[in-house]
């Protein structure tokens, strides 16, 4: 499987990619990044190199991660700020996924009536300040709705 099939690299960027390794201990130098021990380096120039499938999967082994996917979890969320645009509430008819902060409880999944984020009995409104993301009917995300492969 490549990795650009993956679900979780939907909306990757190479920005997102440079935060995680600058949580990690990373730190650049002279181009390349270098790994906390300074045994590992990853390219990062003006074509690419962070998002590049050899490289993530350099990242997954040499930070021990399980999977190339479990990486690709780590660094991209799948929450997308601010309330989704018309055609991909339109494109996705069912669940969303909805955070208002850093605290993991204030995780919730509602549906979309209009402009208004419902949950239960409960009409957020125009919660700009959340982020949000397509589920499925059991709360697993999907994929963000696209056309003619660009996110909506």
């Amino acid at each position: 499987m490549r990795i650009d099939e993956l679900d979780e690299h939907q909306g990757l960027e190479a920005q997102m990619v440079r935060d995680w390794l600058t949580s990690k201990g990373c730190y650049r130098q002279d181009g390349p990044w270098r790994h906390p021990t300074e045994k590992y380096s990853y390219t990062d120039g003006e074509y690419g190199g962070l998002l590049w499938e050899d490289t993530l999967f350099k990242l997954s082994v040499d930070f021990e991660l399980a999977s190339v996917q479990a990486l690709l979890r780590e660094i991209n969320p799948r929450m997308r700020a601010g309330i989704p645009s018309q055609e991909a509430r339109d494109a996705h008819q069912g669940a969303w996924v909805g955070h208002s902060g850093g605290n993991r409880r204030n995780i919730t999944i509602g549906l979309w009536d209009g402009p208004e984020f419902v949950r239960g009995p409960v009409r957020a409104g125009h919660p700009n300040a959340w982020s949000y993301w397509p589920v499925d009917h059991s709360g697993n995300k999907v994929r963000w709705p696209e056309k003619d492969g660009v996110m909506l």
